[in-house]
């Protein structure tokens, strides 16, 4: 089946505005999801990732009106909500709940005159670990700031929606999803300090080989999941080294050996274990990606994939089983979870010329043990954060 290109979804989208509302938008946001290829649960915790967009996205289209009135009609829900700003804190839906959260902040910003009239819609996979939420808080934003020649730049985008996150959705997020959305540029990777709120790009072009994703369907959604529980179990832990090393510390600036003062406690142990490793995999992941070593590339993605699974604890057995079935063929160099957690998609290196017979294997093995289809695709990166003006 061929992909769906950006120019068709907004093309469709805007036949779409003007039936639903008569008349064109007056800005067009696309934002796109992303995958993360290493640097796992080190975001809220100032550590290192390196994500990068993909070609998938949230697209927001939107006008002024002047009676102070917002309509916002859902391609993907085929539902429409009408309200004022006055009725922000009350929803029905999830997804109304993250458009009105996402307005709540950028009022409490910026002091808003007019109603808007949007169309919301994408072709990011909700809830498998590819950003669809955080890409719909940057469309949303980007297009009011600009639609309304608000003073922002990217960084502004960035911190409010980290604050949609954190003070109204209650997610104990850090900004890993929506940096990647706004600030990737195609065919590069990010490599993103969180203890610096700065990133770097170095060049994507190993040969031979395929990024993939394994979709599990296993569904989740970061406000009803134990995100929120492991982001908490970080904070305890670092805290209670902190007060034994009397200066308060980050987990970039530590090493294994100063864990050992916890090590009774071994759960708080076990997170912070990963999320220190975890960023020198994303040193060395870096290191060998400028290289091209597939196989030291393949094992950094399956210590990863390890550390996710016995010390952080997010893995489910399905994405166990993916794992198991993808590591069993001889095209796979490495593979991990990818996101949140509990559920989701994976992220695997896989050699090209057996890519056609890996996917039709993992996805029969998986039948077999689960009796239910996985979706399978190769990655295509894309560039982050786009505009169109009409």
């Amino acid at each position: 089946m061929a992909r769906i290109t950006k120019d068709n979804l907004i093309l469709q989208y805007k036949k779409k505005f003007l039936k639903e509302y008569n008349s064109n938008p007056e800005i067009i946001s696309v934002a796109p999801g992303r995958v993360n290829i290493i640097g796992e649960h080190t975001d809220y915790n100032q550590g290192l990732a390196m994500p990068a967009a993909i070609d998938k996205w949230i697209i927001t289209l939107l006008s002024k009106r002047d009676d102070g009135f917002i309509n916002v009609y859902s391609v993907n829900y085929k539902n429409r909500k009408k309200f004022n700003f006055n009725q922000l804190d009350v929803y029905e839906e999830l997804w109304e709940r993250y458009v009105k959260a996402t307005l709540s902040v950028v009022k409490s910003e910026y002091s808003l005159e007019s109603g808007f009239n949007f169309l919301i819609g994408g072709n990011i996979p909700i809830g498998f670990g590819m950003s669809s939420s955080a890409a719909l808080e940057v469309s949303i934003v980007s297009s009011i700031l600009s639609l309304c020649s608000l003073d922002y730049d990217n960084y502004k985008i960035l911190k409010i929606c980290n604050k949609v996150e954190k003070e109204i959705l209650g997610i104990n997020s850090g900004m890993l999803d929506q940096y990647a959305s706004i600030f990737s540029v195609k065919n590069k990777f990010l490599l993103i300090d969180f203890s610096k709120i700065e990133h770097q790009y170095f060049k994507n072009d190993i040969q031979g080989s395929s990024w993939i994703l394994i979709n599990s369907m296993v569904k989740r959604n970061l406000i009803d999941s134990e995100y929120n529980n492991r982001v908490d179990e970080c904070r305890e832990g670092i805290d209670l080294i902190s007060k034994k090393m009397k200066h308060n510390i980050s987990l970039n600036s530590i090493s294994i050996n100063d864990l050992d003062c916890i090590k009774k406690q071994k759960y708080l142990y076990n997170r912070l274990f990963h999320v220190i490793n975890e960023n020198h995999r994303v040193r060395q992941m870096k290191n060998e990606l400028i290289k091209g070593d597939l196989n030291k590339i393949g094992d950094l993605l399956n210590q990863s994939h390890r550390s996710l699974s016995n010390y952080f604890e997010v893995s489910c057995k399905e994405i166990e089983s993916i794992i198991k079935f993808s590591k069993n063929h001889s095209a796979f160099y490495g593979g991990r979870i990818m996101g949140g957690g509990f559920g989701g998609s994976t992220i695997n290196l896989i050699d090209n010329n057996l890519k056609n017979e890996f996917i039709t294997y993992v996805k029969s093995e998986f039948y077999n043990e689960y009796n239910y289809k996985i979706e399978i695709e190769e990655v295509c990166f894309a560039d982050g954060l786009d505009f169109v003006t009409i």
